[in-house]
């Protein structure tokens, strides 16, 4: 309520002004009133670990601190509650396709595809290769030089197609022991044929026998096709 004044009067006891008890019926109302007024006050203090709202507490005013939103949050209120919202969403952009992430609990997920694995610890994603079966997987594998195989061996061919071999070949090729044909011919694969000697009896003769014909070794024959009929 209002403070109620007391009516002094206008001149010292010219009888305008309250009486004695009326007087101290207000006064005693007007302690009341402000005994009322004080009953409710308290002090303010911050609870919990978290960041506190409580600044400070003048002449009755408790002074709080103001809450402001920062970069992808959003603060509402209303009546008796505020709400503090996260609004941002994370983005993903692959090589191919775009993805996003919202809501209150986002979690990222790294996924390895083929022989990718990924391992989360702490604040790192590891993606490591796995090896094995790598090669399997791709059904027309191509090389961009040549294949070292470090001294191994490559086994289990269907069907081998090259230009040239170099080094021991162990297998059958069109149905021959390349191995068993290899040690056949050791003996004779450096064979020399020598060339043909001509019996010079006239100009063309002559001629003939200044050219050099070599039908080369077992190995690196020659291109000249001959038919001397066979060895008696």
């Amino acid at each position: 309520m209002a403070i109620s004044r007391i009516n002094v009067g206008t001149l010292a006891n010219d009888g305008t002004g309250d009486d004695l008890r009326q007087a101290f019926v207000k006064v005693n109302n007007n302690f009341d009133d402000l005994d009322l007024r004080v009953a409710g006050q308290a002090t303010a203090a911050n609870l919990g670990s978290g960041a506190g709202i409580f600044y400070s507490k003048e002449d009755g005013v408790i002074g709080l601190k103001s809450l402001v939103s920062g970069t992808n949050i959003q603060i509402t209120n209303d009546a008796n509650t505020i709400t503090i919202s996260n609004q941002g969403t994370i983005i993903l952009q692959g090589s191919s396709g775009t993805g996003s992430i919202a809501g209150a609990n986002r979690t990222l997920l790294v996924n390895g595809g083929n022989n990718i694995n990924t391992t989360a610890s702490s604040n790192s994603i590891t993606v490591d290769i796995d090896p094995s079966g790598l090669v399997l997987t791709d059904t027309s594998p191509q090389l961009g030089g040549p294949l070292n195989a470090s001294n191994n061996n490559i086994v289990n061919v269907g069907t081998l197609t090259a230009t040239s071999i170099i080094g021991a070949l162990t297998g059958t090729v069109d149905g021959l022991n390349i191995t068993a044909l290899y040690n056949a011919l050791s003996n004779v694969r450096g064979f020399d044929f020598g060339t043909i000697i001509i019996n010079v009896n006239n100009a063309l003769d002559f001629l003939v026998s200044q050219q050099s014909l070599t039908f080369g070794t077992v190995v690196s024959p020659s291109n000249i096709n001959s038919d001397f009929g066979a060895i008696a």
